[in-house]
């Protein structure tokens, strides 16, 4: 009788773990994905940091016929520090890069951070007209015409720009939402080019870009670009200063 009551037991146990898991996989969300398919708008009576950008986003609705010109019109810092983190997705797994990158007017300066995160393994400097390279520790510089590129192009970053730039028929939506607790415009592009689908969150009060995905033509997450800390504060002159110790003209 003992053994029967206890076969019983176990076996009601067994049933109620088979329940419950079941129940698991039915109504947890997958977190094996990262993509957003849902963009929240946000509550108009937030407020934010930057006056002039409340005024110019609270006089219009986002839309994706006048996002470009409202990216653009919104004002920027003239000099911040920022961090950024960048995830490229593929069939043999994710590679993560880092970046650190000051401006202060004219000048851009990008450090590409190891896989390590823990060193630096390349420095840039731009002005309008040049770019600066050299490897840590080195006291000369490679000095050539930077084009048409940004800091940004140049280690193929996601950035705000990319919207104003786009042709209005390439703009699939717009609006305005939250991102991590931080009110943004949200735009959907379409890259011609490519076919890929490009999605901006771009913040309400710095006018930058805090988050990016890119998707591939079946709609598979392929690239993230996170903004992990920003800083609008002045910079130090002295960031810029070349490994010979001169400065680049601006």
């Amino acid at each position: 009788m003992i053994r029967d009551h206890r076969t019983y037991f176990f076996f009601s146990i067994a049933i109620i773990g088979i329940i419950a898991l079941v129940l698991l996989l039915l109504f947890v969300p997958d977190m094996s994905t990262t993509i957003i398919n849902t963009v929240p708008e946000y509550p108009p009576e937030i407020a934010d940091m930057n006056p002039e950008n409340d005024r110019i986003i609270s006089s219009v609705t986002v839309s994706r016929e006048n996002v470009r010109n409202i990216i653009s019109a919104l004002n920027r810092p003239e000099e911040y520090f920022e961090e950024t983190q960048s995830v490229l997705s593929h069939k043999n797994g994710d590679a993560v890069f880092s970046r650190q990158k000051w401006v202060k007017g004219a000048l851009s300066r990008v450090d590409i951070m190891s896989a390590s995160r823990e060193s630096v393994s390349i420095h840039y400097i731009y002005n309008n007209t040049h770019v600066f390279i050299w490897k840590p520790h080195e006291r000369t510089y490679y000095k050539t015409s930077r084009g048409s590129f940004s800091a940004d192009d140049a280690q193929m970053m996601m950035s705000y720009e990319d919207i104003i730039s786009a042709n209005d028929e390439d703009i699939i939506s717009a609006q305005l939402t939250m991102y991590d607790g931080v009110p943004c415009i949200y735009t959907e592009v379409k890259n011609s080019t490519t076919g890929y689908t490009e999605r901006y969150w771009v913040s309400h009060s710095t006018g930058l870009l805090i988050y990016g995905q890119t998707l591939d033509d079946k709609g598979d997450l392929i690239y993230t670009i996170t903004s992990t800390q920003t800083d609008i504060s002045p910079q130090d002159s002295e960031i810029f200063r070349l490994p010979d110790g001169s400065f680049p003209e601006q």
